[in-house]
């Protein structure tokens, strides 16, 4: 069940997709929703003698105390519309820590969800999803920068391909789903060796067994494993795309897989990782 969900509140978005998908998602599920707003610390160099600009420090305080609040206003105002319990407060913390501690706040949490980074504006939410996913130990819901609608689970698409991550998110999945929901559970030809007379067709009769109408789609590869799964999603309106997350930390440096890294940068609907 979820009942108990964590948002990272975004910072430096043009238009905040984020947020109202979280409250109507917790609305969904009359779930806790606990908003995150990082209060980020300045970042001065030293100039020649040694010293900082304290007038300049200042200035970057109160314009990172601005963003928090304003982020934790436009949670307020949503949260009007959900009739739910809620929670929200400023973290202060540098950039460069913002990750890691997300990670660690959300390993008390159902569900993370944090926002895919737009193109060209700096910040640190790819980061931050990434490192959710890797060191929360906890669900991750990646929420596209151009997301318009409400939280919905009627047509899910499930990446599948016999690995644990998958598996794991395929079960992660399971609570955010209703009676109606329409599964088409993906695999790609030639991506890894399941079982050769019915590829996927053990994973089908699992979650049938659930109650979910299953749909199998064998995916010739494309250009690539992430714009093959990205046009299917786009083909067949769907809603939410689940699957699982592939990679490695190397002095916590993120070392992503192929389609991970490439669903996290071009992805245009709301995305269920687990690890």
């Amino acid at each position: 069940m979820i009942k108990d969900v964590v948002v990272n509140l975004p910072i430096n978005a043009a238009q905040d997709a984020v947020t109202p998908y979280a409250t109507s998602l917790a609305g969904a599920f009359g779930s806790q929703l606990t908003g995150i707003a990082f209060q980020y610390q300045p970042i001065i160099a030293p100039d020649i003698m040694g010293l900082t600009d304290a007038r300049f420090a200042e200035q970057q305080e109160a314009e990172a105390a601005r963003k928090a609040e304003a982020a934790l206003q436009r949670l307020r105002n949503e949260i009007q519309r959900e009739q739910i319990p809620w929670t929200a407060r400023a973290v202060d913390v540098s950039a460069e820590e913002a990750p890691g501690k997300f990670a660690e706040i959300a390993r008390a949490f159902d569900l993370a969800i944090v926002g895919q980074e737009e193109p060209d504006r700096a910040g640190v939410e790819n980061l931050i999803a990434e490192a959710t996913l890797f060191e929360s130990g906890r669900p991750t819901l990646v929420i596209p920068y151009v997301q318009r609608k409400a939280f919905c689970a009627d047509r899910v698409a499930v990446c599948w391909d016999g690995s644990r991550p998958a598996s794991r998110a395929i079960n992660d999945m399971l609570p955010l789903l209703h009676r109606d929901s329409d599964i088409k559970l993906v695999t790609i030809q030639g991506e890894r060796a399941l079982r050769e007379e019915l590829p996927g067709a053990d994973m089908a009769e699992h979650l049938a067994r659930h109650g979910y109408k299953i749909e199998l789609h064998n995916l010739t590869i494309g250009e690539d494993i992430a714009s093959t799964i990205l046009n299917f999603v786009a083909d067949r309106d769907i809603d939410l795309l689940v699957m699982g997350a592939y990679g490695h930390t190397r002095l916590r440096e993120f070392i992503l897989g192929g389609a991970t890294r490439g669903i996290l940068e071009s992805m245009t609907v709301p995305t269920l990782m687990s690890h």
